[in-house]
């Protein structure tokens, strides 16, 4: 009986073995069915999703969709447009993950998408003063622009009220965001920027804490520049969307900011902040290898930066100009373009600006740059002073006088040259596109104040006896100028 028990038993077991495995084979059958079946149904599925769906305002379509049982979508040629027909959105290709039951149970909600990725896409974002965010074509708002009317009163009014494609109403997402070489065009206030290759890796959590990191290509518009880093992290639970924001912008044009019409030495402006998303505040610092300005020639420009809401101040910027150094503090305003920039200098060598071995000394200036937003209204000017030196082998004690900066010209204005036979007078001594022009000068003798043209102080026997006397001591000259040399 108990070898008949136990025969009985391993038939039982080996029944039981055949009937798990044939269960296996029909549910792996069954999964291989329903894959198979999402796939064939994935099209009526999305075109069902984007029917009932009322975030995204006009007509969504695909080229091809395919679906596996996970709740992972594949798909080819997405569009989006408004309902005029002008594009919103286009995607070559992309990706985007649901959740599996809600789409089994017919229930579409704003957290129905768990994980999108878009590559290679081009769209249009317009952010408001809050920051809300809204897909927009552009086409359709310069066509609104050209229907704007003036009313009885005078004003402007429009013909159509700007309706949002983009719209949650408040209701919850909660999702994975990622943008793969993508192109961008984006608008803030007066701000309008397009960037190309962006590659965006985010999670989105509308009721809780959401995070950004952004990569770009080259980007143009308000600034021109070689690409920008960003990384972000906004606190949804909280009033005013606090955030904490790290920004790099690299190989910033001078010239797109309004500084100058000219100037392309690229900038670096790195900042770290924080605040409500609508109006961050945070400080950083510029870097720039080279800028080259009108008769200013900077190397190694380093400086900190403040950001609050639009208005860029500096402080503490170091440069090194002509053998010697510049330090700087100023204010840029991003949206009107207005800055202000405060300089003081020492130790410059005339030598390099003037472009004249013949004429040298150590410069010391303060001066002053402003502009209202438009290059051509630019003003520089400011007061300048210098030690001993010499030109043309003839001594002099100091040079002073006021500077005024246009363009590529530098005028020099009450210049007084102090020598040992009188000073030398002119309102006539400029430095045009790098070369040295001076005009009509005058001889003051210190003794008598008598003020005399070079002619007549030729004819003088006093100054022409000293300028002689110091042509016969040019030995002793040199040396004075071999001691001057930095």
């Amino acid at each position: 009986m108990t070898k008949l028990t136990t025969l009985r038993k391993e038939h039982q077991w080996k029944r039981y073995a055949l009937y798990l495995f044939g269960l296996l084979v029909a549910i792996f059958v069954l999964i291989l069915l329903a894959a198979k079946i999402l796939s064939y149904g994935a099209a009526q599925v999305f075109n069902y999703a984007v029917t009932r769906q009322d975030m995204l305002r006009g007509t969504i379509t695909v080229e091809t969709i395919t679906a596996n049982i996970h709740g992972g979508v594949t798909f080819t040629n997405l569009s989006w447009d408004d309902p005029d027909g002008d594009p919103v959105l286009r995607v070559p290709e992309g990706s985007f993950k649901v959740n599996p039951w809600d789409i089994l149970r017919g229930h579409f909600a704003s957290t129905t998408v768990k994980e999108l990725t878009l590559i290679k896409p081009a769209f249009a974002v317009e952010f408001d003063e809050d920051m809300n965010v809204d897909f927009v074509n552009r086409k359709l708002e310069r066509k609104e622009k050209k229907e704007e009317k003036e009313d009885d009163d005078g004003g402007i009014r429009n013909l159509e009220k700007k309706v949002s494609n983009f719209n949650r109403s408040g209701r919850p997402i909660k999702a994975k965001l990622n943008l793969i070489d993508a192109r961008m065009e984006a608008f803030y206030l007066q701000r309008h920027y397009i960037v190309s290759h962006v590659n965006l890796s985010s999670e989105i959590d509308t009721k809780g804490m959401t995070r950004l990191d952004l990569k770009t290509g080259s980007f143009g518009g308000t600034a021109v520049g070689e690409g920008a880093d960003l990384s972000c992290e906004i606190n949804f639970k909280e009033k005013g969307l606090p955030a904490i924001i790290d920004f790099t912008a690299k190989g910033v044009d001078p010239a797109s900011l309004g500084l100058g019409d000219d100037i392309h030495d690229k900038m670096t402006l790195t900042v770290h902040g924080g605040g409500p998303i609508s109006h961050p505040i945070g400080d950083g610092q510029l870097s720039m290898d080279e800028l080259h300005i009108p008769a200013l020639d900077f190397s190694k420009v380093t400086g900190n930066i403040h950001y609050d809401g639009g208005l860029m101040t500096f402080k503490d910027v170091h440069a090194r100009v002509y053998g010697g150094t510049v330090d700087a503090y100023g204010d840029y305003n991003i949206d009107t373009r207005a800055y202000n920039i405060y300089l003081s200098g020492e130790g410059l060598d005339s030598r390099i600006p003037s472009k004249e071995p013949k004429f040298y000394c150590l410069v010391k200036l303060d001066g002053e740059i402003h502009c209202d937003g438009d290059p051509k209204h630019l003003r520089a000017f400011g007061k300048f002073s210098t030690g001993n030196g010499f030109y043309m082998l003839v001594p002099f004690n100091s040079i002073s006088g006021t500077f005024n900066n246009r363009y590529r010209a530098v005028d020099f204005y009450d210049v007084a040259i102090d020598t040992n036979f009188g000073i030398i007078r002119t309102d006539a001594f400029h430095i045009i596109d790098g070369k040295l022009h001076l005009g009509n000068i005058e001889l003051v003798d210190k003794d008598t104040g008598k003020v005399m043209s070079l002619k007549e102080a030729a004819d003088n026997e006093g100054p022409m006896k000293t300028i002689k006397k110091i042509q016969e001591n040019v030995k002793s000259i040199k040396e004075q100028v071999a001691e001057l040399k930095p």
